[in-house]
């Protein structure tokens, strides 16, 4: 496409001309509706923390149940009162809305092909939800972004067509939340030499990264956050 300020041919999906530095609304757009599916994502959260349930954990209710049966129905009724009680969205049995984004993912939480895609949910939501809390995400949950968005863009196990979605959306997060310039990255997609056969992000260029972002944060974050 060309550039509406100076008529160089530029990228439909660049957020400013290389030539004369002017926005392009296009590629702005674009990213934030990159963003926006981003945070409609946070409707997997129920799903996915069902399925990351540990089986061990489900057994040792069913035994403690059972233990809870035998002391009487008072200490049943009572403890049957407070699981009522408690609303925790793990043990929902509600099913996202048909045609919704959660109901397009929730039929892919058990495959094993996208499970580092869904790691990256995850973590970004976890980002996301810190800056619009107005705080600087914890650096586990940092490294945690990076490194599935890294595994996710370069998975050999993924559908295509999945992949190339997961893919919009991690660029997202890196070009349009982040604003990662060509040299940040090249930090990004820099892979682990030291293995041939399985590909991982370089662990140098990983821990610059976090150090980058979290500068980054706090220099914007100074300034008030906006989406």
């Amino acid at each position: 496409m060309k550039c509406t300020n100076c008529g160089g041919e530029i990228d439909a999906q660049a957020l400013v001309c290389q030539y004369c530095g002017g926005r392009n609304e296009a590629g702005i757009a674009f990213y934030k509706e990159m963003y926006q599916r981003i945070q409609r994502n946070k409707l997997l959260a129920p799903l996915l923390l069902r399925q990351k349930t540990p089986e061990l954990v489900q057994r040792m209710l069913t035994r403690i149940i059972a233990a809870l049966a035998v002391l009487g129905m008072a200490l049943v009724g009572a403890s049957l009162g407070m699981v009522l009680m408690r609303n925790d969205p793990v043990y929902s049995d509600v099913q996202p809305e048909a045609g919704s984004y959660a109901a397009e993912y929730a039929k892919e939480q058990g495959d094993y092909n996208n499970s580092e895609y869904q790691s990256w949910i995850e973590y970004s939501n976890l980002f996301l939800d810190s800056l619009d809390e107005g705080r600087i995400p914890g650096r586990m949950c940092i490294e945690g972004m990076l490194n599935y968005g890294f595994r996710t863009y370069y998975s050999d196990r993924m559908d295509a067509q999945q992949q190339e979605q997961a893919r919009l959306q991690v660029d997202a997060m890196l070009k349009g939340v982040l604003e990662f310039d060509q040299e940040e990255l090249a930090l990004f997609h820099k892979a682990d030499e030291r293995y041939s056969y399985y590909l991982a992000p370089d662990p140098d260029a990983l821990e610059q990264l976090m150090t980058l972002v979290e500068e980054k944060l706090a220099a914007r974050l100074e300034e008030g956050w906006e989406e």
